[in-house]
């Protein structure tokens, strides 16, 4: 997915995945595509949003109002939005190293109470339900669509298909050293029972008697990461808004996306059970099947077919 995405994005320098479609389809089809991603990183975004707020709001701070959270990371993403990508990535690269550092330390920091029988193979299980719990993660993964949307801007557009593939690797690294150490620690049937494993995890971590707690890092690291999402997906929101209405600067934009998405937070889900429940059987095939492999695929598709474009590199 990530090489069909950056090989569309090559073909038409300059332009994002809200524009090009155009190109490719025609006015009237294009702009109609455009529209549905728009749609779809709405979702994206209000659902991130709600991912990042009901962990904090769930584990930590049950009484406190969800406006509340809602408020302080609408403010946090907005800002970061209205100085645009160079910011939010300077900032990412500042705060990077901090996060990979502590997801590493907390998976050593554990390893005392690891099992090495809990990661025995599960086959028992069936090979279908195998397959269907790949969907969730794929889909996460496959939200490398985004990257669509950041090409035009890189430095160096051309080694695009490294940089996805690094980020690929280094984000699966991250994720399978998490969901290895918790299913080591606690085995697959137990992991499954609990809405945040990793929070479980961190909670058991004890030193000599000494380094314990640990559960305040991992709200550091998701805060901090969640802000940074939120923020990412923000702007490419605020950005594609203004290249859908053709207008010249985004920023006015910035506060009618804040409060659709403000709207869409408190509609989408009733409680978080009714959000897990979405995030792992319906958005998965929803973002896979149309958004992260169907659309670009035709697009590319019919793209090669009618010459449009250069070369996808």
């Amino acid at each position: 997915m990530a090489r069909l995405v950056v090989g569309l994005g090559l073909r038409f320098p300059g332009k994002t995945l809200f524009q090009y479609p155009e190109i490719i389809l025609g006015k009237a089809a294009g702009k109609a595509v455009a529209l549905l991603y728009l749609w779809w990183f709405f979702q994206n975004c209000a659902e991130n949003y709600r991912s990042f707020i009901s962990f904090l709001a769930v584990s930590f701070m049950p009484e406190t109002p969800l406006m509340v959270f809602v408020a302080f990371a609408l403010i946090m993403a907005s800002y970061g939005a209205y100085y645009g990508l160079e910011v939010i990535a300077r900032t990412n690269q500042l705060f990077l190293p901090f996060v990979i550092v502590s997801v590493v330390l907390l998976f050593f920091l554990s390893v005392p109470e690891m099992t090495v029988n809990n990661l025995l193979p599960v086959f028992e299980a069936g090979m279908i339900h195998l397959v269907k719990s790949t969907a969730a993660p794929l889909a996460w993964f496959g939200e490398v669509v985004t990257f669509a949307v950041f090409i035009p801007y890189l430095n160096r557009p051309g080694q695009a298909h490294r940089v996805a593939l690094f980020g690929i690797l280094g984000t699966a690294a991250i994720y399978e050293m998490t969901v290895i150490g918790i299913i080591a620690i606690f085995s697959p049937a137990l992991t499954a029972g609990y809405l945040f494993p990793v929070l479980n995890g961190a909670r058991i971590i004890h030193l000599a008697n000494f380094l314990e707690r640990m559960e305040l890092v991992l709200v550091v690291i998701w805060t901090v990461a969640g802000v940074m999402r939120v923020t990412l997906l923000h702007w490419v929101l605020v950005l594609g808004s203004a290249q859908w209405l053709g207008l010249k600067d985004y920023r006015p934009m910035i506060l009618p996306v804040a409060v659709i998405l403000t709207a869409l937070f408190m509609l989408i889900h009733k409680g978080i059970l009714e959000e897990y429940y979405f995030l792992a059987w319906v958005w998965p095939l929803y973002s896979l099947i149309i958004f992260e492999a169907g659309l670009p695929f035709l697009l590319l598709a019919v793209a090669a077919i009618r010459g449009v474009g250069g070369k996808s590199g």
